[in-house]
């Protein structure tokens, strides 16, 4: 309620009232950090880490087809796991090491997915084929957990109108689905 008070007051000029009840920050905080800049870098990596074998499990589907609650997931994630990543950290010094960290730990699983087709296997997934000849491979969709409304959905945005007239479709390793017309 200080806090409030405080900020109210700042607001409407009363530098008095504000000088009061302002929380006092010591000098320097703005760049010197609470903990080691190597444990806000190990944080960093397990969060990463952790997040990517999450959204792994959940398949490249959620991926590629991100709707408006997926986005609200997303950042309600981001914000679930921000006081894991840096703690109690507030300095602008151990922000930048942990943003440079996943920075760093992206290019480098892009780095090595570039180098290693195992990696890239791993890292992007392999794509599936939904459907081969006008035959539908439902075991792929119930390991995707792609419904038949949304495949049936994706052909017809292709302009074919029933899954007999395909020949191929595949669900690419970034979650789009490629339709190709029998002829």
């Amino acid at each position: 309620m200080a806090q409030l008070r405080a900020t109210w007051a700042f607001l409407r000029g009363d530098s008095a009232l504000v000088r009061t009840n302002w929380p006092q920050l010591r000098a320097g905080t703005m760049w010197s950090t609470n903990y080691p800049f190597y444990e806000i870098i190990v944080r960093a990596g397990i969060i990463y880490i952790g997040l990517f074998l999450m959204f792994r499990l959940l398949g490249r589907k959620q991926l590629g087809e991100m709707s408006s609650f997926d986005f609200v997931l997303l950042l309600i994630v981001s914000e679930a796991v921000s006081g894991g990543l840096i703690g109690e950290e507030y300095s602008l010094s151990g922000g930048l090491i942990s943003a440079a960290s996943l920075l760093v730990i992206s290019y480098g699983v892009d780095y090595l997915a570039f180098k290693s087709h195992k990696v890239e296997k791993f890292v992007d997934g392999e794509p599936q084929v939904i459907i081969l000849n006008g035959k539908l491979n439902s075991k792929t969709l119930e390991n995707e957990k792609i419904t038949l409304g949304e495949l049936e959905e994706s052909i017809r945005s292709k302009g074919i109108r029933s899954i007999g007239q395909v020949r191929l479709a595949v669900l690419e390793a970034n979650g789009k689905i490629s339709v190709i017309k029998k002829e």
